[in-house]
């Protein structure tokens, strides 16, 4: 970063807030996050040179051990946290070809959790259920058994589009799975020849093949199938598959100087899909709560409460870690104070969702009071779930999540495109310096809110769209049954 950036956005970063008025350490704090450090540098060699960290995998292994040596050379006490994954997936490759009408070779990616082919291929007859609404569907109900069900879509341009998709996705596989579909082929969403892949809806339970299919590609399979004219696919899918296996969260404290056993958590997740590099999606902000915890350690400054930033794992699978980690903590989640992830990208945070919570959403807005010159700032009372967020919430935690503009997070989510060049790194330190205002407001004022019951979250669930968004990634049976969530 260049000095004279530093100067610039200081200054006009003093004259426009109220930040002289707050004290001394917020100013430091704030201030140090929009100075040189290694950010970029760490950022650059977790994307660049560990790459992408689909978890369980060689590299997600190695992000494990490079996040703890970079709290280790911040001076940051940190440690690894082994958890159980219920079940391990990568793909390797998988090649697909279009016979029939016409011939020609596809560019697949499977879906997480799709099923491997093993040594054949899967084989059918593709058969168009347009982009899938209830009314597509219905028309084609009796063709579905035995087929490969083609599903077009939209190009995908932002994060509510994306939730659109998820919500799709979770009823057109619920309705074809009941129906004996052989598979499912979507049409890419993301530009051109663009692979992505996101979760099966089913998560890990899934035994259905499920296929991406690169955009061009899907669109000539599309207008030929709008012709009328028969299309068939071959799938060779090579799927390296097998049962539970052990991960692994960072978890990196500063010790509270007056309030030790009250805790401020902060964090982002490590793991990535394996097709691009999990720049915006999520080391971005791995590289933020490491450069958190080292302006801490190195202004020496004290925080009231202790600050724990933890790197998730398994978030891409279903929020593994961070289910895992409060059941571990159990007895500790009394006295988390508050926690918050950031996890949409490098574009600018817009406001805070504070998870149906009236009070957070009180507190944040007090929080933000010092970094007002880089908002407007728009707190959003609504609970939102795909993130680490998520346990903490059933478990009636207070909780919130950084609320991002897309910048470029639509296209790239997922995606080959998910490459260090897409980060803006210059909001990612604004960004970075309007989190530490938050966490360290939470960290040091006379502040403690109640942790909910059962029937407060379950209110918030009948009350809100939580339970919708639940059932997008199959999470309500586990909520219901007390597998997961505060009993």
């Amino acid at each position: 970063m260049k000095n004279i950036f530093v100067k610039n956005i200081l200054l006009i970063f003093v004259l426009s807030t109220s930040l002289i008025s707050q004290t001394k350490e917020v100013q430091q704090f704030v201030s140090s996050m929009l100075g040189e450090s290694p950010l970029e540098e760490d950022l650059q060699e977790l994307c660049d040179v560990i790459g992408g960290r689909a978890s369980g995998s060689k590299n997600n292994l190695e992000s494990v051990e490079w996040g703890l040596k970079k709290f280790h050379e911040a001076g940051v006490s940190a440690k690894k946290e082994a958890f159980t994954v219920p079940r391990f997936w990568l793909e390797n490759k998988t090649e697909g070809k279009i016979s029939g009408a016409a011939n020609f070779d596809v560019r697949l990616s499977a879906m997480p959790f799709s099923i491997s082919s093993k040594n054949g291929n899967f084989t059918g007859e593709l058969i168009s259920a347009g982009k899938g609404t209830d009314e597509e569907l219905q028309k084609v109900n009796s063709k579905m058994k035995d087929k490969f069900l083609f599903i077009e879509s939209d190009e995908l341009k932002d994060i509510d589009g994306l939730f659109v998709d998820y919500a799709n996705s979770a009823r057109i596989e619920k309705y074809a799975i009941g129906l004996g579909v052989k598979g499912i082929v979507y049409m890419g969403s993301r530009p051109s020849m663009t692979m992505f892949r996101h979760n099966a809806s089913l998560g890990e339970k899934n035994k259905t093949p499920l296929f991406s299919i690169a955009r061009e590609h899907g669109a000539r399979i599309s207008r030929l199938l709008n012709l009328g004219k028969k299309l068939s696919i071959s799938i060779k899918s090579d799927i390296e598959e097998k049962g539970e296996y052990e991960s692994f969260n960072v978890v990196a404290e500063i010790k509270g100087r007056t309030k030790p056993d009250e805790i401020v958590l902060i964090g982002a997740h490590l793991d990535s899909w394996d097709l691009g590099q999990g720049a915006n999606d999520n080391g971005c902000n791995i590289s933020m709560m490491i450069d958190l915890a080292r302006q801490i350690t190195k202004l020496g400054i004290k925080p009231k409460r202790t600050i724990r930033f933890v790197l998730w794992n398994g978030e891409e699978q279903g929020m593994f870690g961070s289910w895992k980690y409060t059941n571990d903590h159990a007895n500790e989640l009394d006295n988390h104070v508050m926690i918050g992830s950031i996890d949409i990208g490098s574009g600018r945070i817009n406001g805070f969702f504070t998870n149906g919570r009236a009070d957070v959403y009180s507190e944040v807005g007090k929080a933000l009071k010092v970094v007002s010159g880089f908002g407007p700032f728009n707190n959003l009372d609504e609970p939102v779930v795909g993130t680490d967020n998520y346990d903490f919430m059933l478990h009636g935690v207070p909780n919130f999540v950084g609320n991002h503009e897309p910048q470029v997070y639509g296209p790239t989510y997922h995606a080959e495109s998910d490459t260090y060049d897409k980060v803006d790194l210059r909001q990612l330190r604004i960004n970075g310096a309007v989190t530490a205002a938050v966490i360290w407001y939470f960290a040091n004022e006379d502040v403690k809110l109640p942790r909910h019951k059962r029937a407060d979250v379950q209110k918030l669930i009948d009350n809100s769209s939580l339970r919708s968004q639940m059932d997008m990634f199959n999470l309500y049976p586990y909520w219901e049954n007390g597998s997961r969530g505060i009993k």
